[in-house]
């Protein structure tokens, strides 16, 4: 969720700050960055050698980190090629739910 220069859009909802906060998540690669403990993020520069099962727990535990998201449930993940994963998550926060569906580069 990037405005028209390519910065972070502030958001005016709770589902779009759920989204957001989902994908910073799914677009941090997990132990490269000091600044954030070992459980942010995902190991997205694994995936392409893990089977589906892996991957959605993979994205399902690093959401479920989040102290906002109590419930993450990726309903549907396509791998388009070797370099992108198509999902579909379901996100429940403490103050209320969000569907996530993108495209994230691996």
């Amino acid at each position: 969720m990037l405005d028209d220069a390519g910065y972070p859009k502030k958001t005016c909802t709770y589902e779009e700050y759920l989204l957001q906060t989902a994908l910073k998540i799914l677009n941090t690669e997990r132990f490269r960055y000091a600044v954030y403990g070992e459980e942010v993020g995902v190991e997205r520069s694994e995936w392409s050698d893990w089977e589906d099962v892996e991957i959605k727990r993979d994205i399902e535990e690093a959401l479920k980190a989040h102290a906002e998201i109590q419930r993450a449930e990726v309903r549907s993940m396509q791998r388009s090629g070797q370099k992108v994963v198509l999902l579909n998550i379901s996100l429940s926060g403490l103050a209320g739910n969000a569907e996530l569906e993108e495209a994230i580069s691996t």
